[in-house]
């Protein structure tokens, strides 16, 4: 290789070098704000975009509401992770954050975006890596994080990384303007699940939705402390209102066939819900639990909102026909540190 080819490898190295560094909130949040938008604003939500706004006036603030707003789990979750400086101009032109789950010393990488203009130069992957050497650093048991399901691209990266893909989800909405259907002529035997029975449904849970294949969802996983009855300030105090109903077997009332969870915050427009049907019964009861789900929310004045498996073939069929949009469709990965 001649002088001037290394010397022109060493330079692209130390531009490298120096591109890459670990965030500094209060310097970079504003453009980490434009950054997301940017990447992110076709498939972002309402919540999302609420988000960029408070990061915008975050990044505007003083010391107090930057004290304030480190309370708040949203900022918490950007403090952590690495940016991209382009050598040249100085730019933010690259982000990934990572911060930890809050159970099993999981940690959980977001907001993975590089500005259009720089893409397909290796910059994700070095932040990535970056990111996982962090969380090797942390004792992570592992790095969990979601990716939009048509994105092939960076679902090649993440392979190439060690990440596995563990299930598909889809985010499916059921607006609250819409009127809410007739009840069934024959409706099932819905009732409250006792506190006794929590052990009925979390074993559904492993059955229906195993950690191994994403748990109940993004971050919530299939563990007894998340199906446990437990005392909740949001509850006592009118904030938060989540209520457990079981369909059981007509000759076995000890068994349980369906449950339905759901959980409202106060203000908010939608209900949030969770379906399992034993496997013996699915396509037989989605149908009517989701009659009586849709129903319940527009007592409330509230649309409906559910994190489903997109393999569920029954229950897509049965949002679908029930005018639910599929509003996203996110691939669950996971990645491992290698056994020392």
């Amino acid at each position: 290789m001649s002088a001037a080819a290394l010397s022109h490898n060493k330079k692209q190295a130390q531009a490298r070098e120096v591109g890459l560094r670990p965030v500094r909130l209060r310097q970079d949040l504003g453009a980490v704000a434009d950054l997301i938008e940017l990447a992110f604003g076709p498939t972002m939500d309402a919540g999302g975009r609420a988000a960029v706004r408070e990061m915008r006036t975050l990044s505007r603030s003083g010391p107090i509401l930057w004290f304030l707003a480190g309370l708040d789990h949203a900022v918490q979750a950007l403090m952590r992770g690495f940016v991209w400086i382009d050598p040249i101009t100085g730019r933010l032109i690259g982000n990934v954050s990572i911060y930890p789950a809050g159970y099993d010393d999981l940690w959980v990488i977001a907001n993975v975006a590089v500005h259009p203009d720089f893409r397909r130069r290796g910059i994700a992957e070095e932040m990535m890596r970056a990111s996982l050497d962090f969380a090797t650093q942390q004792k992570a048991s592992g790095v969990a994080l979601q990716v939009e399901a048509d994105n092939d691209g960076a679902q090649r990266l993440y392979h190439k990384l060690g990440f596995h893909t563990l299930r598909g989800f889809t985010r499916w909405r059921r607006h609250p303007y819409l009127d809410p259907p007739l009840p069934l002529t024959q409706m099932l035997d819905i009732t409250y699940l006792t506190h006794q029975e929590w052990k009925a449904e979390y074993a559904l849970a492993e059955q229906l939705r195993p950690e191994n294949l994403g748990g109940m969802g993004w971050l919530r996983p299939t563990q007894p402390r998340e199906f446990r009855p437990k005392f909740s300030f949001g509850r006592a105090f009118g904030m938060r209102n989540e209520e457990r109903w079981v369909v059981r077997d007509s000759e076995n009332n000890h068994r349980v066939l369906a449950t339905l969870r759901t959980n409202s915050r106060f203000g908010s427009t939608y209900t949030r819900a969770d379906l399992l049907v034993a496997p013996e019964y699915q396509g037989e009861l989605e149908w009517p639990l989701l009659n009586f789900a849709i129903r319940y929310a527009a007592d409330q004045r509230r649309g409906l909102m559910i994190e489903h498996p997109s393999d569920d073939e029954n229950a897509t069929l049965v949002f679908s026909e029930n005018r639910f949009e599929a509003v996203r469709r996110l691939i669950h990965m996971l990645w491992t540190p290698a056994p020392k």
